[in-house]
């Protein structure tokens, strides 16, 4: 009747070249483009009539 999850730990990542973190922040900040915000908008059309069968 009791089922237990066991969920594992995740261990953080250590990245030790400052060039790879300085990509990854540029990324994160970078704003989406015109065409990227229309095919989020449109996926999310698509995911909200699939929620809505």
């Amino acid at each position: 009747m009791g089922t237990s999850i066991r969920i594992k730990p995740v261990q953080p990542t250590v990245i030790k070249d400052k060039a790879i973190v300085e990509q990854i922040i540029k990324e994160i900040r970078r704003r989406p483009t015109e065409a990227q915000l229309a095919e989020m908008e449109a996926q999310d059309e698509r995911l909200m009539k699939m929620f809505k069968r």
